[in-house]
């Protein structure tokens, strides 16, 4: 016997929420690796490597990047879980779907997100850059 219309669609709701689950766990796990690099130096920095750090300002700069980007990626879940109100009226077919104003919102909410994932992950990416650059002077 075929599954009904609504049960592959359920189905493929199901599907698609599992992708989207796994997609914010990564960026949940790049906050969170973003706040145990900002503990760790703050910690190498206020204890034995203070007197041997050259560049103080590159330090700054990728903490401050790194705050940046853990920040952005947290509002980058926090949208994500908004987005899956409008997943979930997909597949109830809510009615507020037909409105256009719920239309524009879930587009909007769909660029915004994208935008918020590359600015975490560059700033990510641009701290800990900063932060290897101070520890190969720190070696050299």
């Amino acid at each position: 016997m075929d599954p009904s219309p609504w049960q592959v669609e359920t189905d493929l709701h199901r599907i698609y929420q599992d992708a989207r689950s796994h997609r914010n766990s990564y960026f949940e796990k790049l906050a969170i690796l973003d706040g145990g690099t900002v503990a760790l130096v703050i910690t190498a920095v206020f204890g034995s490597l203070h007197a041997t750090i050259k560049h103080k300002y590159l330090v700054g700069i990728g903490l401050t990047c790194l705050v940046v980007a853990m920040l952005a990626l947290l509002w980058r879940n926090y949208l994500a879980a908004e987005f899956e109100f409008y997943a979930a009226a997909v597949t109830a077919k809510s009615p507020l779907l037909d409105n256009p104003a719920v239309k524009k919102g879930k587009a909007r909410l769909q660029k915004e997100i994208y935008y918020i994932e590359i600015t975490g992950v560059s700033f990510s990416a641009m701290g800990v850059l900063l932060l290897l650059i101070e520890v190969w002077f720190i070696l050299i």
